[in-house]
C-alpha cells in the first residue's frame, strides 16, 4: 500500500494503544461522518445540526487531547490517497489487515476482481445516470470501482455491519459520489441507520428508514431463466445438473 496508508495505519494504531481497536476505528467512523454533515458544509459550520453535535460530542468524549488530535490527521491521510489514487480503498484494507484479520468471512473482494466485475456490469464513461446497487456492499469497494470508470451514476450499498456500512459512507462522500448508504440487513429489510451522500449539494445526511430509497423502493427480484428450463434443453428437466466431468 502507499505512504498515505502507512501512516494512517501508524496513527490508527497510536490509538489503539490506549483504547480497543475496532472500537477507536469505529469511532473515527462516527466522527468523519458527523464532520461532513450537510449543514456543516453549506453552513460554514455557522449552524449546527443538534443530534449530529450530540452524536459527534458523545463518541469523542472518551479521548484524550492527544488522542482527539490524531483524528484529523488520519483524515487527512485518506483525502491524500484519493487524490494520489481516486477510488482506493484504504479504510476497508485496514480493517480486515488490522481489525477483522478475516474473522465471520470478512474478506473484502480483492481490487483486480472488482475492476473484472465493474467492467462485466457495463462499467464506462458512456454509462451515466443509471442506478448501481450492492446488496452486501462492504466498505463499497466494488461500487468505487465502477464509479471510477462511470462516476457519473447513483450508487446505492447496504451491509449489515454497521462499521462496514460507514466506510462505505465516508468513502463515497470523500470520493465524491452521489447516492445512499444504508445499515440494513438486505434479506430481511431490518433496518439500523442510513446516509444520504451528496445528493441535493455536497455532504452527509442521517436518514431513516422511510427517507431510504433502498428500503422504500428495493429492486425488484428478476426471473433468471435458465438453459435447463427451456424444454428444447438437452440437458432435460429444469434444474437438472450438467454433466461436467
Amino acid at each position: 500500500m502507499t505512504d498515505h496508508f502507512n501512516e494512517a495505519a501508524e496513527y490508527m494504531d497510536m490509538i489503539g494503544r490506549r483504547h480497543e481497536l475496532g472500537v477507536a476505528f469505529n469511532d473515527l467512523l462516527t466522527m468523519s461522518l458527523c464532520s461532513y454533515h450537510k449543514t456543516n458544509i453549506k453552513s460554514n459550520l455557522l449552524v449546527k445540526d443538534a443530534p449530529n453535535e450530540e452524536l459527534y460530542m458523545q463518541t469523542i468524549a472518551k479521548y484524550s487531547k492527544e488522542h482527539i488530535n490524531i483524528f484529523p490527521k488520519i483524515l487527512a491521510k485518506l483525502h491524500l490517497q484519493v487524490f494520489d489514487d481516486p477510488y482506493s480503498d484504504i479504510l476497508g484494507h485496514y480493517y480486515t489487515e488490522r481489525i477483522t484479520k478475516g474473522q465471520n468471512g470478512q474478506y473484502f473482494t480483492p481490487g483486480a476482481i472488482c475492476e473484472i466485475l465493474a467492467k462485466l456490469q457495463g462499467a464506462g464513461e458512456d454509462v451515466e445516470h443509471k442506478t448501481v446497487y450492492d446488496p452486501a456492499c462492504g466498505s463499497g469497494r466494488l461500487l468505487m470501482c465502477f464509479a471510477k470508470h462511470a462516476p457519473r451514476n447513483y450508487f446505492f450499498g447496504n451491509d449489515k455491519n454497521e462499521t462496514c456500512a460507514k466506510m462505505a459512507a465516508l468513502n463515497f462522500f470523500i470520493n465524491g459520489m452521489v447516492g445512499e448508504v444504508a445499515c440494513m440487513d438486505s434479506l430481511s429489510m431490518e433496518w439500523s441507520c442510513g446516509w444520504q451522500i451528496n445528493t441535493d449539494g455536497i455532504g452527509i445526511t442521517p436518514i431513516h428508514k422511510d427517507q431510504s430509497r433502498i428500503w422504500t423502493a428495493p429492486p425488484e427480484p428478476q426471473k433468471i431463466i435458465l438453459p435447463s428450463e427451456n424444454p428444447d434443453d438437452p440437458a432435460g428437466k429444469p434444474g437438472a445438473q450438467l454433466d461436467l466431468f
